[in-house]
């Protein structure tokens, strides 16, 4: 019975340890760290490092921003989403347009199709973008659409890929590579 009693103790003093901190420590680190960022409508709860966020924000990107800054903190194990996004109901035709738009300015600015290809599917304000693209098209992509006044969640399911080579001889990165 006292064996026991001793390797229970030491097996919950080993997992605390490997923890790294306890549920309220966790829960203030965010709390701290979304104040930082003045992101105060958002309430972190946390039961065995998993973290639940809970509020409401205007755009989507602070709902993005919010859980990157959270899975940053030590002893998180995981994040539970419960963030609404409360800004404008915004028709998803309308959104489509605005999205699709933006992903053929960005093409157009960073030179041809050589940097892959993205298409916006919307249902209800939830995006899903999906395709392929260089981290030079994604990446900006993503954190436009989240400023979108209402885009309600964003759901990425874009295949990264190297981009286009480029040369003097080809510029526009469009002759491919000849390797046999």
């Amino acid at each position: 019975m006292r064996l026991s009693f001793l390797i229970a103790v030491l097996l919950f003093l080993v997992s605390a340890a490997s923890f790294g901190q306890s549920d309220e420590s966790i829960r203030v680190s965010v709390q701290k760290a979304l104040s930082a960022y003045s992101i105060k409508s958002i309430h972190p709860s946390v039961e065995k490092g998993v973290v639940t966020l809970t509020g409401s924000v205007n755009l989507c990107s602070t709902k993005i921003f919010a859980d990157q800054l959270t899975s940053r903190i030590r002893g998180v194990q995981s994040i539970r989403d419960g963030v609404q996004v409360s800004g404008p109901e915004v028709p998803d035709e309308k959104l489509t347009k605005q999205i699709n738009k933006l992903v053929a300015d960005r093409i157009r600015r960073l030179g041809g199709f050589g940097f892959g290809s993205i298409s916006a599917n919307v249902n209800h304000g939830v995006v899903t973008l999906s395709g392929y693209a260089a981290p030079q098209l994604t990446i900006p992509t993503m954190a436009a659409v989240g400023d979108i006044p209402g885009v309600k969640n964003l759901i990425v399911d874009v295949e990264l890929i190297p981009p286009a080579r480029r040369t003097l001889t080809d510029p526009a990165g469009m002759m491919g590579s000849s390797e046999n």
